[in-house]
């Protein structure tokens, strides 16, 4: 891992997932789309607010995905009522936290994709695969079999079917473990860096909660252990010093 920084700051990231949505309720995945927390994801974010207090946290940095904000809204907002600061907390947001995009099956119940659940015993060994951007039929996980067909063409239709493909696949959105993974490391070394910037003191040990999502979670978590999907509100933590990132185990 490259270093940012020679600060000897300590940074916790308590890196928690979004409180129950309204697509959670109703078993249907979300990807990208938008989503409300239900009532029962605005008590769990009540609830992890408490924790946050516990937790000593200073700063707050959310996905952009409005589940992700509306949890670090409620939880910047009890401590700024219950804890003191100096100056109050004002929740951040980035795209590099948001959940995998999952192409086609967006807006999908779970139950009803079998291919998902196939995706989603393999996705984080073999961290190329990516959800296929269309339902139909000829759409697969990998175009192996595309690649095949076109290579068996003439000269002029084989580079005319390329370069259709090539343009496909630009537009596709849907993404591997891999990718989600790096954007994930990017965002958390990118807010160590902001974070370092605005620490008086070169030793000072910061706390951050970062809300995120459950897959985009399990794929950061892939780098460090054997990953799990967290329920909602559920965390695991993280501690970055001098450029490394370093698992801190699950918390609850």
């Amino acid at each position: 891992m490259s270093s940012y920084s020679n600060s000897s700051t300590i940074i916790r990231f308590y890196l928690c997932r979004h409180g129950q949505s309204e697509f959670n309720a109703l078993g249907l995945l979300q990807g990208h789309l938008e989503s409300p927390l239900s009532p029962l994801g605005i008590t769990q974010a009540e609830s992890l607010a408490l924790k946050a207090k516990q937790w000593g946290v200073d700063h707050i940095v959310s996905s952009h995905l409005g589940r992700a904000q509306q949890t670090a809204h409620i939880c910047a907002e009890f401590l700024n009522k219950a804890v003191l600061h100096l100056q109050l907390i004002t929740p951040q947001s980035t795209a590099d936290l948001a959940e995998r995009h999952l192409g086609a099956w967006q807006g999908k119940a779970v139950a009803q994709l079998a291919e998902f659940h196939q995706f989603n015993t393999l996705c984080y060994q073999q961290t190329h695969l990516t959800p296929p951007n269309s339902l139909e039929p000829d759409n697969c996980l990998e175009r192996g079999e595309q690649r095949e067909r076109i290579n068996s063409l003439e000269p002029d239709k084989k580079r005319e079917s390329i370069n259709s493909l090539e343009r496909i696949n630009s537009q596709e959105k849907s993404e591997s473990t891999d990718t989600v993974r790096q954007r994930m490391q990017n965002a958390l070394r990118d807010i160590a860096q902001m974070t370092e910037l605005h620490t008086r003191s070169s030793s000072s040990e910061v706390n951050v909660l970062v809300i995120s999502h459950g897959d985009a979670l399990a794929c950061l978590m892939s780098q460090f252990t054997q990953p799990v999907l967290l329920k909602n509100t559920q965390g695991m933590l993280l501690t970055y010093q001098n450029g490394t990132l370093e698992w801190g185990g699950l918390i609850d």
